[in-house]
């Protein structure tokens, strides 16, 4: 639907003499991660964990020696500029020389009460917690949790932060998960899923919503989730979110942290060369709104570890100048990256005055594109460019947000879009020194190939455009509330070596459906329909427009899907439609057919049918119109077109839908006007 504009610009567009405004502002949200500190401490199994007093809690449980004997260390860092922090740790009580090196282990907040879990080595295999109730600045300790039955080993250790621990442990042919709670003066007995025994076990991470928890597990080659009711007693098996490569690549040392709204899945991916011939050891970090749907993720080679690295971030730290950061920490070397802040002059600029002209253009099932043009006399914003590794507000991937509006007095603006940049360069001559900025929207991460296949049975329309998204990277979405977003699907692949928006476009077609980036980057999928409402209505404002009409539109579709199981020999699942209205005038038959086998049934095949028909019936009709600047159009809205009565005009009228704008500033033209083409509505 058209942007909602503020009375003020509502009533300044409505006026026959108008003054356009715009603002263009970079911000740089782009994470830099950079070797922050490097205390080189030796790799181990780790975890950590924010205190209530906002410091950071990191526990590792260092190898050696036989294995079964090992210490618990613990480290606080008030101050993450300090790399001596970083460095120093001090051994847990009554740990030293006590515990098994390779089970794990995990540190959690529980409501200001600390718990750090690892297992006993040496003497039984008993699961032991040290607690603090001074954000780690003494700890008591150890209790014993429960001991796994027939002396079996751990295989990683998790908690959610709820006074829980969760467990992956030896069973016969295999592990199982395994978890026990604190009920404020013992640990309840332990509990074991009732899913079936993995193969083989290597970390485990926990969050708690609640009401639920949600485990993200390794058997060494995949990550997998399942969820626990504690209410009910009641586990689930979740989704897959990385599949087995087929021992190609192990994933291991799943954590899992909550970060600006988004959860944070840190996992060390290794290759040991043996089918690849390539050999590597680092995290990649993947990120979901709701532990179900993932992006590709984030691979850091700069980081190489073998048992693990926890990911968080900071708003400020309490103490020293770190300031708001995030961060991916293993024990050797920390990545970190400056948090946006707006009043950080390294990472926003206001462009506004020094825009000597710009191009918009918005296309159905493309990326948005802002072309704008800078000047840059006297070289006054050379130096705000990004050079080498060191970041300034004008540099590649950061964000152009764009405002159009009226002056009126001030500049009353709406912002239109936000736009990462994709290309920067310097023009010069004798006679103008500018810099030209190119830029898409955040759609153009559909255009990024996936790197592994993805194989989804029997889930909704819904569910998959959901996770072609968030593989991209795309998690605000808007989606329809129709009855077909709910549709099964029986099978769908996600194809390596192809676009996500492959994948989309394949859905969208089969289901009519539409999408673009909205202003605050929300991903709108959209059903068109004849009885969706005019926004705008244009005449006395008309530049220049153009109505045409075309015969080449289809007026028969047929649609072919799935053959029915044990049906009669050569039946079909079909469904055909005609326009008789375009039969009769043309006194042509104009054929399109489909054959999609993800339609099972005519039913499915009709509404695909009609959606097509739908289609044909607006591409017979093709309008264009160039009109003043107006902030509030976006894609697919609808106008009303009337142009002037004879003879001034061509006494034309139609009712079209936007499918593609370009606008167009220039101060030196004195031009801001926008050219839209549309179909029918």
């Amino acid at each position: 639907m058209v942007r909602a504009l503020s009375p003020t610009l509502q009533l300044a567009l409505n006026q026959v003499t108008r003054h356009p405004a715009l603002s263009v502002v970079v911000e740089d949200h782009v994470q830099h991660y950079t070797l922050y500190q490097n205390p080189g401490t030796a790799d181990a199994w780790n975890d950590a964990c924010l205190a209530s007093d906002g410091n950071v809690v990191r526990v590792q449980v260092p190898r050696g020696g036989t294995g079964f004997a090992a210490s618990f260390l613990v480290q606080r860092i008030t101050d993450p500029s300090q790399s001596s922090q970083w460095s120093h740790w001090i051994t847990l009580p009554g740990s030293s020389g006590l515990l098994f090196q390779d089970g794990g282990c995990a540190i959690a907040n529980s409501g200001g009460m600390l718990f750090a879990f690892a297992q006993q080595g040496t003497g039984g295999n008993t699961l032991l917690t040290w607690t603090s109730s001074t954000n780690g600045t003494t700890w008591s300790g150890p209790t014993s949790v429960v001991s796994p039955p027939g002396g079996a080993l751990l295989k990683g250790i998790a908690s959610a932060g709820n006074a829980d621990v969760f467990f992956l442990y030896d069973v016969a042919g295999g592990e199982s998960i395994g978890c026990c709670f604190w009920t404020g003066s013992n640990w309840t007995p332990l509990i074991t899923w009732t899913l079936p025994t993995l193969p083989f076990g290597q970390g485990l991470a926990a969050t708690w919503n609640s009401f639920i928890y949600t485990l993200i597990y390794s058997d060494g080659y995949s990550l997998a989730t399942c969820s626990y009711d504690p209410s009910l007693d009641l586990w689930q098996s979740g989704f897959v979110i990385a599949p087995s490569t087929n021992t190609a690549i192990s994933r291991i040392a799943p954590r899992l942290s909550f970060v600006d709204g988004l959860y944070l899945l840190t996992c060390l991916e290794q290759d040991n060369g043996a089918l690849t011939g390539t050999v590597y050891s680092y995290p990649r970090l993947r990120q979901s709104v709701d532990l179900i749907h993932w992006s590709n993720g984030l691979p850091l080679p700069a980081l190489s570890a073998h048992y693990g690295a926890v990911a968080f971030s900071l708003a400020s730290s309490v103490s020293g100048s770190a300031g708001p950061r995030y961060y991916v920490a293993t024990l050797a070397s920390v990545l970190s990256a400056p948090a946006f802040q707006a009043n950080n002059p390294a990472q926003t600029l206001d462009l506004s005055g020094a825009v000597l002209s710009y191009r918009r253009t918005e296309r159905a099932g493309r990326p948005g594109e802002l072309e704008v043009v800078l000047d840059n006399t006297n070289g006054v914003y050379s130096h705000l460019v990004t050079t080498g590794s060191s970041p300034q507000p004008l540099g590649l991937a950061t964000s152009l947000v764009l405002s159009t509006g009226c002056l009126i007095g001030v500049p009353v603006l709406q912002k239109v879009g936000t736009y990462r940049v994709q290309t920067l360069r310097f023009e010069r001559t004798p006679v103008q020194n500018q810099i030209v900025l190119q830029a898409q929207d955040l759609t153009f991460q559909l255009d990024l190939l996936s790197r592994y296949q993805g194989s989804y049975l029997n889930q909704t329309v819904s569910f998959l455009i959901q996770e072609i998204c968030a593989r991209a990277g795309l998690f605000e979405i808007l989606l329809p509330l129709t009855t077909q977003m709910a549709q099964i699907i029986p099978g769908f692949v996600i194809q390596a070596g192809l676009s996500y928006r492959h994948a989309l476009d394949e859905l969208c077609l089969t289901y009519g459906l539409v999408y673009f980036l909205d202003q605050d980057e929300i991903l709108q999928f959209r059903e068109l329909s004849s009885s969706d409402p005019l926004v705008w209505s244009y005449r006395s404002e008309i530049e220049s427009v153009t109505f045409a009409q075309s015969i080449h539109a289809a007026n028969h579709i047929i649609v072919t899907g799935k053959a029915p199981a044990g049906g009669l020999l050569g039946a079909l699942t079909t469904a055909e439609l005609v326009d008789t209205t375009s039969l009769q005038l043309l006194a042509s038959e104009h054929l399109l057919s489909q054959i999609d086998v993800r339609l099972t049934d005519p039913l499915q095949c009709a509404a695909k049918a009609s959606f097509l028909l739908a289609q044909e019936q607006r591409n017979s009709l093709a309008l264009t119109v160039t009109i003043p600047l107006n902030p509030a159009l976006q894609l697919f809205d609808c106008l009303s077109l009337l142009d002037q009565n004879l003879p001034i005009g061509s006494g034309q009228q139609a009712n079209g839908r936007i499918i593609q704008i370009q606008e167009h500033y220039s101060v030196a033209q004195a031009l801001a006007e926008m050219r839209l083409t549309l179909e029918g509505c």
